[in-house]
């Protein structure tokens, strides 16, 4: 399909557009800068025009997930997917999988409608102890994780516990603290050319360095629990580490603790009690830093349908002083500053070049949403509950509100690396009860398959 779409304020920082109204021309699935003819002409007059939004830590998939939505009544994987569309998201990344649950986590993936998805690879460092102090063996560890990323479909490693802790007094000489344990994950990412995607946890954030070559940090509002914590973040996305930061609407009682055992030192909670403090500390850290470096990612146990409020106590300070009061910040978001934290940087994050920009080449991703005109447009907590218009691959989905296409096509992204295996895969997989390499996922478990190199 041919579409041109018209008179609409396109925000893209990557193109250094600032809402110029210009027009966007789409043929196939891609953004062009030239068309000789259009199917369809779309009116975007007094609309914001932007890249489909990525979500960096969507837990619609997380071990433990079926669990919790059955317990609080929902959202269904269906329920999700629309919910994710209707705000104008096309690609949403699960955080937690890992080798054991890989099967079950892309199970759920490929159920959940209309967006691409994507997972990182959780590795517990206590499967590499052994071999993370001898440098030597450090090229078979890259080898390892670089087939572990193929074989589990996976797009990125995560560390969600950067350091090897035993309780058993006997295994005490094999720890690795974290400060390190970053430093070994440092040199071991330059030297073969890995990135890894950290958890962040006070004893991360706390850490004296962290290399920006080496590191993304995940959930940073996580990590803010004690008061030079938030100044700690600063200095880290200053330096040039990028990071995501999800915000919380106050959740003091959640009802019944879940826990989920995957495998590491803590069990995931994925159903924590979220105290008022906790939600102003990361809010203001969102607010405080105003380079290009912090995205915006879900925190569980945050539905996506809480995303609107959320983003307007970054993009409205009246808005957001009728939940905080006064005291807050008085800067707001730019729309430029929310395109860049919801699809420009998290594009660059998952590595996706093709998408979270509107230049020609761009996969045609494309969110349309209504905006208020006054002395400088804005995005209403209205328009921001349901897009306009959203565009997936060139295909209209969502038009004038309404959903015209429930089957628009999806595929799963995953790290084709082609990688061969190893000892210490061997090792790995030696002494499990559920072996890993019973449980690798195939093509047909899943998909489509989209390889990226």
């Amino acid at each position: 399909m041919r579409l041109k779409i018209t008179g609409g304020r396109i925000y893209d920082p990557a193109s250094g557009w600032q809402g110029e109204v210009r027009d966007l021309l789409i043929e196939g699935d891609r953004v062009v800068s030239r068309l000789t003819a259009a199917d369809r002409i779309i009116d975007a007059k007094r609309k914001m025009v932007v890249a489909g939004g990525i979500d960096l830590g969507a837990q619609v998939a997380t071990y433990g997930a079926t669990f919790l939505y059955l317990l609080n009544g929902g959202p269904t994987l269906r329920e999700l997917g629309l919910a994710y569309a209707f705000l104008g998201y096309t690609h949403v990344h699960e955080p937690f999988l890992t080798p054991v649950t890989a099967a079950l986590v892309h199970r759920r993936l490929a159920a959940l409608p209309i967006v691409d998805v994507s997972a990182s690879l959780v590795l517990n460092l206590r499967d590499l102890d052994a071999w993370l102090k001898d440098r030597d063996r450090w090229g078979e560890i890259a080898e390892t994780i670089r087939f572990l990323l193929e074989k589990t479909r996976s797009l990125d490693v995560r560390l969600v516990e950067p350091f090897v802790r035993y309780r058993q007094e006997f295994y005490a000489h094999r720890n690795i603290y974290p400060d390190e344990a970053l430093d070994i994950l440092t040199r071991l990412a330059l030297d073969h050319r890995l990135k890894f995607i950290v958890q962040a946890s006070p004893d991360v954030v706390n850490a004296s360095y962290l290399e920006p070559r080496a590191f993304h940090l995940a959930g940073l509002s996580q990590a803010l629990q004690n008061g030079g914590a938030g100044a700690a973040a600063l200095r880290h996305l200053d330096a040039g580490v990028t990071a995501d930061c999800g915000l919380y609407l106050p959740r003091p009682d959640p009802g019944p603790q879940i826990k989920v055992d995957l495998g590491w030192y803590q069990p995931l909670n994925l159903n924590p009690a979220i105290f008022r403090q906790q939600a102003r500390d990361a809010l203001d850290l969102a607010l405080s830093y105003q380079g290009h470096n912090l995205a915006f990612s879900a925190m569980a146990p945050t539905p996506v349908r809480e995303y609107p409020e959320l983003f307007t106590w970054l993009l409205d300070r009246t808005l957001r002083q009728k939940t905080w009061g006064k005291e807050t910040a008085e800067r707001e978001y730019s729309l430029s500053d929310w395109t860049r934290a919801t699809r420009t940087l998290p594009a660059q994050i998952l590595g996706l070049t093709d998408r979270g920009h509107l230049q020609p080449g761009a996969r045609a991703d494309v969110a349309i949403y209504d905006l208020s005109e006054g002395k400088k447009p804005r995005l209403s907590p209205a328009s921001l509950r349901r897009v306009h218009t959203l565009i997936k691959g060139g295909e209209i989905v969502i038009d004038n509100f309404q959903l015209v296409k429930p089957d628009a096509a999806k595929a799963t992204y995953f790290r084709r690396t082609e990688a061969q295996a190893t000892a210490l895969v061997a090792d790995i997989c030696q002494y499990r009860s559920f072996r890993p390499e019973s449980l690798w996922v195939p093509d047909e478990l899943g998909g489509p398959w989209v390889g990226m190199d």
